[in-house]
């Protein structure tokens, strides 16, 4: 469980897209997109940038802990209707799994 502390961000992130199915607010809005944006820059700067993937890779987590996190966010903002968000999301989603078989194959 030592993982844990690795992801605890992801988890709060989590916790924030899915309180937002309960009490929307337009700050809450603002933070994930502000989270999103760089998650989304970090994954795109990892594809181009092989030293960030081996820094990004050091993690304990296990890869279905991050897929995990992906599909229930990309879930709960699909279900709100924030189609950019949600559209944000799979392609983080899909650049990590492009990652993960640039990672296995090396």
């Amino acid at each position: 469980m030592s993982w844990l502390k690795d992801s605890i961000l992801d988890f709060v992130f989590l916790g924030v897209i899915i309180s937002t199915i309960f009490l929307p607010s337009d700050t809450s809005f603002i933070i994930i997109w502000v989270y999103t944006g760089l998650l989304l820059l970090s994954k795109i700067l990892a594809v181009f940038m092989p030293s960030l993937q081996k820094r990004a890779s050091k993690t304990n987590t296990p890869n279905w802990v991050y897929h995990l996190i992906y599909a229930i966010s990309l879930g709960a903002l699909i279900y709100i209707h924030k189609w950019y968000l949600a559209g944000a999301w799979a392609l983080i989603w899909g650049l990590s799994i492009l990652l993960l078989t640039k990672h296995n194959k090396s």
